[in-house]
């Protein structure tokens, strides 16, 4: 596939193609690829529909267009963190709560993964820029866990993608089921007080994984 990100960097710093990607972003997790309307598109960002073929080709461009962009955010702020070379459990801590409030301030990429999964995942897979770069966060998360059984801090070494699933799966499970969970809960799972004690638990949970006996 061809890197739409790059092709059009020139174009897309005049706002058109921001815009139109915004919108996108926006449809598409409200109705899915199939029901989401090229119409409402181009309405919301404010231009006309040649935009979207001078920008993206069709709708399935603009469409993968919005997957590169939110699977690209969250890679870019990974790599740029300031974490990685502290003390491992330390390292494994700020991963953890950067995951945590990365989710919680941006749901354009869990809503565009939901839908993704729901097509088994078959436009992700061609993104191969963008996943090439989650090997390089395994490979940091490696290092930490690696510099932390050296120490002996950690008792437990996992493979870093199992780390990785479970440290998204907790930081995510919260958003995922707010409505039904806040129902069961009795609680507002947005309400910052909630969210301050949940993050708080994830790290405790993550690094009880870690440091704790082995089973």
């Amino acid at each position: 596939m061809q890197n739409v990100t790059e092709q059009h960097a020139k174009d897309a710093s005049g706002g058109v193609a921001q815009r139109l990607l915004a919108a996108a972003t926006t449809e598409f997790q409200l109705h899915g690829y199939q029901g989401a309307s090229v119409s409402r598109i181009i309405e919301a960002a404010d231009c006309n529909v040649r935009m979207i073929y001078h920008y993206f080709g069709n709708k399935l461009g603009l469409y993968r267009a919005c997957i590169e962009r939110v699977y690209e955010g969250l890679r870019q702020a990974e790599a740029e963190a300031s974490f990685w070379d502290l003390p491992p459990e330390q390292a494994i801590a700020e991963l953890t709560r950067f995951t945590f409030d990365y989710m919680e301030a941006h749901p354009e990429f869990q809503g565009m993964m939901r839908i993704e999964n729901m097509s088994d995942g078959v436009h992700v897979r061609e993104l191969v820029a963008v996943n090439k770069r989650a090997e390089t966060l395994f490979h940091a998360i490696d290092n930490v866990l690696d510099r932390g059984a050296n120490e002996r801090v950690f008792t437990h070494r996992p493979d870093p993608g199992q780390l990785y699933l479970s440290i998204l799966g907790l930081a995510t499970i919260h958003i995922a089921n707010r409505h039904t969970m806040g129902v069961v809960l009795g609680r507002d799972l947005s309400d910052p007080e909630f969210l301050s004690a949940r993050r708080d638990e994830v790290v405790r949970t993550i690094l009880a994984s870690l440091t704790g006996s082995p089973q």
